[in-house]
């Protein structure tokens, strides 16, 4: 009940929306509406204020506007008197304008509550480089963890997400231009500035395309200072989370890595959930505290899931990663980033310490390929198992982005923009096959996603809404009788050959196009079920 109350709230918003545009703009053509409702079927309420009865109906999948001599069967029946306000007797542009209003006002409807979820993110993760990688550009060009980018060819820098916008596209060329990268350094807070020769680099987009990209090598990754320690030292443990050094408040891996490159006495750790203080005295010279050789301890095992791949190859509990193939790794998301590169039948050699010994493991990669329950897509993942013992939720640092008052449009420009293309392309895709058509969801589909929006935030709740309104203006446009964009088609016709469609053959058409469109509701409706029922059982 509780996921049906977020649906019907975000289908009845986005549907009300829809059918005011067609009832505004037709009211403007001096059309009379007659019935204007929000829901199909019985009525649960009604009230009549002029020449129109507005309706709430028993079923929340959608709406209408009923207007006069509308239907194919009425257009020759309307009384005399009447006639100015038939929507039949109009000129074909009005009643295209009339069409057209329902997909667009969601559209316009979208871009606002666009707009409105930008008013949230004013406040964005900062520009601070929490992890720049040793094979990276910007690590060649001299950058260092905890810089934080001020400028990229001139341009401010504000947030992260200013980084990758700045930087241009991957060119046809094939090389990515010198970009001038302008940093605060991390500890001296002094300005520096460096050229930059971004790598080419790739990603994958939702649909499992591979697209290019220029990279710096820098990644929005906080590290706790937590540690492992690659020769003993005493008073620290492995696992140990270092809260400060004399005094000196520690956040970050980096911080304590640079703070440990001078002497030190003291230092405050957190261990088995305690804050425990820890004095170094004087020490002999072979363990001065300078020389401490640490690592992040994220990168410990902290789980091998019985009967998991890792398992069957040999990792244990309490190894420390240390390299995949040779190359180093320092951060989870690094080793992750390695293993997904990987393809069926590669070998692999994984460097380890384990009880203080270096180990290598030598296997073959293996993927589990499973279908996704939400998109029908194949899933590819490798097969591992084996879990870090670190912090993916590590407090990050927030700065305030430029331009306050032009962010809300551009933004909402570009998601109105991103999820058109990608809902035609997901269409397109799914039409030629290159993806399941099990990812077309219906109603519950839809007040199972708003119920969990809701769960987010208003926020999250707003940008689904703005998505889903976005989705119903477009499938609208879709020339299939039935559908607004097939009236379009109609009343364009009929403009330019300036001559009425006979009522027979719009009758035919409306039938195949009612017929499609049931036969998609049903399918959609049946990918719900074969969707959440397993789900459902699996939690049960």
């Amino acid at each position: 009940m509780y996921m049906y109350l977020f649906g019907v709230v975000l289908l009845g918003i986005v549907v009300l929306v829809h059918e005011f545009g067609h009832f505004i703009v037709a009211r403007m053509c001096k059309v009379r509406v007659e019935i204007f409702s929000i829901g199909f079927g019985r009525p649960l309420f009604k009230k009549k204020s002029g020449e129109t009865e507005y309706r709430i109906s028993l079923v929340p999948l959608g709406g209408y506007v009923k207007m006069l001599g509308e239907s194919t069967s009425e257009e020759g029946n309307v009384e005399e008197k009447d006639l100015p306000f038939a929507f039949s007797t109009k000129k074909w542009w009005q009643k295209v304008l009339i069409v057209c209003a329902g997909p667009v006002f969601n559209l316009i409807f979208a871009f606002l509550l666009l707009m409105v979820v930008a008013c949230f993110m004013f406040s964005a993760p900062s520009s601070v480089l929490e992890f720049v990688s040793s094979d990276g550009a910007a690590y060649a060009a001299g950058i260092s963890d905890g810089d934080r980018i001020t400028k990229i060819n001139g341009e401010d820098i504000a947030v992260w997400d200013d980084i990758p916008s700045t930087l241009a596209p991957f060119p046809e060329s094939g090389n990515c231009e010198n970009v001038t990268v302008e940093v605060e350094k991390a500890f001296t807070k002094e300005l520096k500035t460096y050229t930059v020769t971004p790598k080419k680099g790739f990603y994958k987009d939702p649909f499992g395309d591979t697209h290019s990209r220029c990279e710096l090598g820098v990644v929005r990754s906080p590290r706790e200072p937590k540690i492992f320690l690659l020769k003993e030292f005493p008073g620290l443990e492995n696992g140990d989370i270092i809260r400060s050094v004399d005094g000196e408040k520690i956040e970050r891996f980096y911080e304590l890595a640079e703070r440990i490159k001078k002497p030190f006495k003291k230092m405050t750790v957190s261990r088995g959930g305690k804050e425990i203080p820890v004095d170094f005295p004087e020490q002999p010279a072979e363990n001065k505290p300078e020389e401490l050789v640490i690592a992040y301890g994220g990168l410990v095992i902290d789980e091998v899931k019985s009967g998991s791949y890792s398992e069957k190859v040999g990792v244990k509990k309490g190894d420390f990663i240390t390299a995949v193939n040779g190359a180093g790794v320092t951060a989870p998301f690094q080793f992750y980033s390695v293993m997904g590169k990987l393809k069926e039948g590669d070998s692999v050699k994984l460097s380890l310490i384990r009880d203080k010994e270096p180990v290598d493991i030598e296997f073959t990669a293996s993927f589990d390929e499973s279908e996704n329950e939400m998109t029908g897509m194949r899933d590819k993942k490798i097969n591992w198992g084996a879990y870090f013992d670190y912090d993916p939720n590590v407090r990050e640092f927030y700065a305030k982005r430029n331009n306050l008052l032009t962010f809300p449009v551009r933004y909402a420009a570009k998601e109105l923009v991103d999820v058109t293309s990608a809902t035609f392309k997901g269409l397109a895709y799914m039409i030629s096959g290159k993806i399941s058509t099990k990812g077309l969801g219906g109603p519950i589909m839809i007040f199972d996603i708003s119920k969990r929006a809701a769960d987010a935030g208003v926020r999250y709740f707003l940008a689904i809404m703005a998505m889903i309104s976005i989705n119903l203006g477009l499938i609208n446009l879709f020339p299939i009788p039935v559908l607004d964009g097939g009236y379009i088609v109609i009343y364009g016709l009929e403009g330019i050959f300036r001559r009425t469609i006979p009522q027979k053959i719009k009758e035919r058409a409306l039938m195949v196009g009612l017929f499609l469109l049931v036969a998609l509701m049903v399918f959609a409706i049946f990918n719900d079920f074969a969707r959440y029922i397993p789900m459902f059982l699996n939690r049960n």
